[in-house]
């Protein structure tokens, strides 16, 4: 072998190995978007669908509707455009990213590939392990260095603002008595919803 056939030889496998890693780099990191049925206005398709999910677990479908029957993502999503601050929405964004990273950490995969008992388990987990939040009144802070709040913080509390707002939750599900105590009409009152009209 001579010199000129060793170095063509040595840049095609060179070449070869390139384009092999930069390959299965490119698969690897191309996976299929989520499917969603609704566009989301502030996050990218797979972050709804994380939210979707999320929301779902907290608040899954029984003899009531799920999070997701109720358009909560959407309401979510919508909130977080409409009404966090830019410093809020990206302490939001990273704070999701450190969730994923501690499912990747605990299971080796994304929560959206998780089965159900590993998603309500994981976030019965972060429900318990939650950092305290900080001392505040009427929104504002009291202590100087209190901590963010968490992307499970923030979403499972707009999931549940977002689920028992709704028209269809509190026409249908929520009992509101005005007035405490038994009320003994004059007259037979059957078949009427007066719950929250």
């Amino acid at each position: 072998m001579n010199r000129r056939d060793y170095i063509k030889n040595t840049a095609t496998m060179l070449g070869i190995s390139l384009v092999g890693v930069s390959l299965s780099e490119i698969l690897v990191s191309c996976k299929e978007n989520a499917k969603l049925n609704w566009k989301p206005v502030f996050f990218d398709n797979n972050q709804a669908a994380l939210v979707a999910e999320v929301a779902e677990t907290i608040l899954p479908k029984t003899k009531t509707p799920g999070a997701k029957e109720m358009a909560v993502p959407q309401f979510i999503d919508k909130m977080v455009k409409d009404t966090m601050d830019e410093g809020a929405q990206k302490d939001l964004l990273e704070s999701l990213g450190e969730f994923e990273d501690e499912v990747d950490k605990k299971f080796g995969k994304s929560f959206l590939e998780l089965t159900q008992a590993q998603r309500t388990e994981f976030l019965t987990e972060m429900d318990k392990n939650k950092p305290r939040s900080g001392v505040g009144m009427w929104g504002i802070a009291l202590e100087k260095e209190a901590p963010k709040p968490t992307f499970f913080k923030i979403i499972k509390g707009l999931t549940l603002f977002g689920f028992y707002t709704s028209e269809e939750i509190g026409r249908n599900v929520l009992a509101y008595d005005p007035v405490p105590g038994e009320y003994i009409p004059c007259m037979p009152l059957n078949g009427q919803n007066a719950w929250n009209e």
